[in-house]
């Protein structure tokens, strides 16, 4: 009899083994997907960097103001009718289009559609996707830390939205101007 009982033992010592072990692998296996889980909420605070500012006709200006200070804090979008080009051209002061108008309200008769705002898009080609989409003058704008309120122009409109905002950011610039 004794050999039936080692013979027993032998077997219930190998699932325990077993159970140990596959223990062991699930507990491995788990410890992969928590890492793999991990790694993924890291990426989303960059894809919410690049969320884009979506703009239509239905949008109020001074909404999209907002949401574009928002994104980029130390420059600010001026929205103007499109006659004002030929005004700043000639040196006179213009204002902006009340933000309580929606750009439908206020655009070209004849244009219509849709912009989208990313951090990567040139100034230039923002100021440009305006005109052609909705018949407006619009211009990327910034105050210096002395209260100096300027637009850009020449080597500045090459630069991307994002890139231009952290060269505000770094001169000091004011932060949190919409309007």
């Amino acid at each position: 009899m004794p050999p039936v009982k080692k013979t027993a033992a032998k077997p219930a010592a190998k699932k325990t083994t077993t159970a140990k072990t596959a223990v062991k692998k699930a507990t491995t296996t788990t410890k992969k997907t928590t890492t793999k889980a991990a790694a993924k909420p890291a990426a989303k605070p960059v894809v919410k960097k690049t969320t884009e500012i979506s703009v239509s006709g239905n949008k109020k200006i001074g909404t999209l103001q907002k949401e574009f200070n928002k994104k980029f804090p130390y420059i600010r979008l001026g929205i103007y009718y499109s006659y004002a080009r030929q005004a700043v051209a000639k040196g006179e002061t213009i204002t902006q289009i009340d933000a309580d108008k929606t750009l439908a309200s206020v655009r070209r008769a004849d244009s219509g559609g849709d912009i989208s705002i990313s951090g990567n898009k040139k100034i230039k080609s923002l100021e440009k996707e305006f005109d052609t989409v909705f018949g407006l003058y619009a211009q990327i704008c910034y105050t210096t830390a002395e209260g100096k309120r300027y637009y850009t122009s020449g080597s500045d409109d090459e630069k991307t939205l994002a890139s231009f905002n952290a060269e505000c950011e770094k001169d000091g610039c004011k932060k949190g101007v919409a309007r």
